[in-house]
């Protein structure tokens, strides 16, 4: 009985019902088609962002505790030099005060006393002056390795020291005579850890000599930095500790031996070791740091699970560690991936509320254009049962009146056709049925064309509403802060202008292929062209921070060099590969070189790049082919530059070659005749 309820409600005899009944049925089926593929693309474009917005926020995390830590070595090397040249510059005073009064005194009594007797005054003097710390002394020797004076070794005097050796094994004096026998004053840097690298402090010697000519003498005087690096090492330990960072983040550093300096945001001052007390918790994680340090000189990421300050429960955490290889300090910063699920989570409420607000905004459209589509059936459906029913009563009235219909009270033109042609049904029964004919036509181009409609603004309503949902949550999502902003515009920005030199680089290629580029040549003066190129990439690699590369033109031409040539093409020539060469190059230089052989122009462009294997040399010069790079190494651009330059070269009546070695760079060359 339910099926009979049904296809009474589908199919009915009455035709203006059933074609009421039809039009609202496809209008609904559609609507709700096209509404339920917009939310369903909704929804995944919501999974797909907030799995984005994850990945980034936790790649941003890790790049900003990277930051932090080098920032933290930085400081740390600035301190370091500080900290060596305070010490140089104190050995240097010590021995120039010596010096000084030493000169003072010979000055004084030349000529009035033996020189025996001025060299008992200096050194009177020199054993009776005073500096700042205990360990600070000034020794005497001469320059043919007799001791002179030593500060506590009174058995060097008179002594030949240049056989001797300090305790680690050094021949310090002969060291210092081999100085001084080349240079008045100098400095010496002795490492004494015996090639030990977990030591705790740096067993350096720092010794500054300056002769004293008068009596073929040198001062003297050494410092070692392990006497001051307990202080050192605390103000170190003291500023690392006082770092803090969101989400309550902190800067720890250890010793490679297994010491702790900073931990846990405070200086540490017991006597854990974390590399041989295996029972204590901290020991794995010790060992993954100095995996890392040894695998990653510049520095890497690892994962642990580690407890909060003041908390005890475990939570899943990922550091940064990088080494100060000078004294083997493990410097790093974490951060605790329960705090950046929150902020996800947060960034996925906004995310999904928006995408709320547009599925509601959606149904809201669609639920209005049903109303409409509704009002407008309704409307059809009463006119056009008015207009039938005036048929009906037509048709009945002819058996027994005559009558005419009235075309005037019809609503449809159709209709009103229709009545004319009862009114001259004497015309014939074969022109009525051609009109009716004619109607079924238009009704099914009429149907093709609404079907084809409503693809059609589908697809356009759906492209430009993907586009700007797109954009407008990712520049309007509030919790994103300027910075993030800024780097999404420039990114539309940059990808924007890659577009247009893509498509640019596509039309080249077109118009090469359908043989419709044309050469214009004209007389050009080669150097001043090629001041333009210099002018253009110097300032170019002057901007770029991330490369130190020198780029040179090297020519070997006639002052007044003109040549018959396509300008602009040759420029996108020279710019597509010294483009390419910048990019393949972090370090070293770019030159084009220029010379005159014959009747052409020979143009080479070398680089100290990466280079090109020998298998790759020719399908470079393929569309859309780029040289593959080893480690995953993505450069980025078309492939299309070298295929376009390759054409436009043969179309000026010359050829490209190219000559590379892997890791050593590349030289592109080509020739072009002058005329």
């Amino acid at each position: 009985m339910t099926g009979s309820y049904f296809k009474k409600l589908g199919v009915s005899s009455n035709i203006s019902t059933y074609l009421s009944r039809t039009l609202i049925i496809i209008t609904v089926a559609i609507t709700v088609i096209i509404g339920g593929v917009m939310i369903f693309q909704q929804t995944l474009y919501f999974n797909k962002l907030s799995k984005q917005k994850s990945n980034e926020y936790i790649q941003n995390q890790k790049l900003y505790i990277q930051e932090i830590v080098n920032n933290e070595l930085e400081y740390i090397r600035t301190q370091n030099e500080y900290f060596k040249t305070d010490i140089a510059n104190k050995v240097k005073h010590n021995v120039l005060q010596a010096y000084n009064t030493a000169e003072s005194i010979y000055q004084k009594y030349k000529g009035k006393k033996s020189e025996q007797e001025i060299q008992e005054f200096i050194i009177a003097a020199i054993s009776s002056l005073q500096f700042d710390m205990e360990y600070e002394e000034v020794f005497i020797s001469a320059l043919d390795g007799t001791g002179i004076y030593y500060p506590r070794k009174p058995q060097f005097t008179g002594k030949d020291m240049r056989q001797f050796k300090d305790s680690n094994g050094l021949p310090v004096i002969q060291k210092e005579i081999n100085l001084l026998a080349q240079n008045n004053e100098g400095f010496l840097d002795y490492d004494l850890g015996n090639g030990t690298t977990t030591e705790a402090t740096p067993h350096r010697k720092i010794t500054f000599v300056k002769k004293f000519g008068h009596f073929n003498w040198y001062f003297g005087s050494k410092q070692y930095l392990n006497d001051y690096f307990p202080k050192f090492i605390a103000e170190i330990a003291q500023k690392i500790s006082s770092v803090r960072f969101r989400h309550g983040g902190y800067v720890f550093m250890n010793n490679i031996n297994g010491m702790p300096i900073v931990m846990d945001g405070i200086v540490y001052k017991g006597e854990l070791n974390m590399l041989t007390n295996t029972d204590d918790p901290r020991h794995p994680i010790f060992l993954k740091q100095l995996d890392v340090v040894q695998k990653s000189p510049e520095g890497g990421f690892f994962y642990y699970k580690w407890n909060k300050i003041n908390e005890t429960a475990l939570v899943e955490k990922c550091s940064y560690v990088k080494l100060f290889k000078e004294y083997n300090w493990i410097v790093g910063a974490g951060f605790y991936l329960d705090e950046i699920d929150q902020s996800v989570k947060q960034q996925q409420k906004a995310l999904y509320e928006d995408q709320k607000k547009s599925i509601l905004l959606i149904l809201a459209i669609f639920f209005i254009l049903l109303f409409l589509e509704a009002l407008i059936i309704y409307q059809f459906n009463q006119k056009y049962r008015s207009d039938f029913e005036r048929f009906f009563n037509f048709f009945f009235s002819l058996q027994s009146n005559l009558s005419q219909l009235k075309t005037s009270e019809l609503h449809f033109d159709e209709f009103k056709r229709a009545g004319e042609a009862a009114n001259k049904m004497v015309l014939s029964r074969k022109e009525i049925e051609e009109k009716l004919i004619e109607e079924q036509k238009r009704a099914t181009e009429s149907d093709r064309l609404k079907s084809a409609f409503l693809a059609n603004m589908s697809h356009e309503i759906r492209t430009p509403m993907n586009a700007i949902l797109g954009f407008s949550e990712l520049l309007e999502d509030e919790s994103q802060d300027e910075q993030d902003k800024a780097i999404f515009i420039r990114l539309i920005r940059k990808n924007g202008e890659i577009l247009l030199n893509l498509i640019n680089d596509i039309i080249d290629i077109s118009k090469i292929e359908a043989n419709l580029l044309t050469i214009r040549k004209r007389t050009v003066r080669l150097n001043n062209f090629l001041g333009e190129i210099k002018y253009h990439y110097s300032e170019i690699i002057a901007a770029r921070n991330d490369k130190d590369i020198q780029f040179k033109i090297e020519k070997n031409i006639d002052a007044d060099q003109i040549i018959s040539t396509d300008e602009i093409r040759l420029r996108q020539i020279l710019d597509n590969l010294i483009g390419n060469a910048i990019k393949f190059t972090s370090s070293g230089s770019v030159v084009l070189t220029v010379e005159k052989e014959g009747d052409f122009i020979h143009y080479s462009v070398a680089d100290t790049g990466i280079g090109i294997p020998q298998h790759q040399q020719t399908s470079i010069f393929e569309r859309f082919m780029q040289a593959e790079q080893g480690q995953g190494t993505n450069y980025g651009g078309t492939g299309l530059g070298l295929a376009i330059s390759k054409n436009l070269i043969e179309l000026l009546g010359g050829k490209i070659h190219v000559k590379s070695e892997v890791g050593k760079g590349s030289t592109f060359y080509f020739y072009l005749p002058i005329d």
